[in-house]
């Protein structure tokens, strides 16, 4: 009886000990799966910040685009009217004063006409441009989520692979141990 008791409270050991050693190797599993985790967050908090930076520089670029056609537009306007002032001077010292005024009017109709022209002409042209600079970023966007998407699930893979690694050889680990232990304890 003494025996048998002995024995009792020996398996009982063991089996605390067991209990002990696998809450331990879980608790290590559940901190590595937080720190897989965090890392994770951090990876998609800069990809996310990559593609805000990209966005804000594609814009930037649209933006000064935009500008240096609507300075070139201005130019080209301004030295039409300048033309148009000299030749209507000329007109006007070499002929009488109502053809001189005709030609002004007829010129200024003409400029008139052809400057709405070029403006929707270069709406039209704007339009294209705009729609363009739209794709191209929302293309760009489509990648980078597709590649940043790629890139994570990647990690995730990775990481499960390390954790499921981690867990096997922790249990392996234990097994091993408990099974010296007990070798011990016959021994003894």
């Amino acid at each position: 009886a003494l025996l048998q008791s002995s024995v009792k409270q020996q398996v009982e050991a063991i089996e605390k000990q067991y209990i002990s050693a696998i809450e331990k190797q879980a608790h290590k599993c559940e901190e590595l799966l937080n720190t897989q985790h965090q890392r994770l967050l951090e990876m998609l908090d800069t990809e996310k910040e990559l593609l805000k930076e990209k966005i804000k520089e594609a814009l930037i670029q649209q933006s000064q685009e935009q500008k240096e056609i609507l300075e070139k537009c201005l130019e080209e306007e301004r030295q039409r009217n300048k033309e148009a002032l000299v030749s209507a001077a000329k007109l006007e010292k070499e002929a009488m004063k109502d053809a001189v005024l005709k030609a002004i009017e007829e010129e200024r109709k003409n400029l008139e006409k052809a400057h709405a022209e070029e403006r929707e002409l270069w709406k039209t042209e704007h339009a294209k441009d705009q729609e363009k600079v739209s794709q191209a970023i929302q293309k760009a966007i489509r990648e980078q989520r597709k590649i940043s998407q790629e890139t994570v699930k990647a990690a995730i893979i990775e990481e499960q692979k390390r954790s499921e690694k981690a867990v096997e050889e922790a249990v392996k680990r234990t097994r091993d141990e408990l099974i010296e232990y007990v070798k011990e304890q016959k021994r003894v």
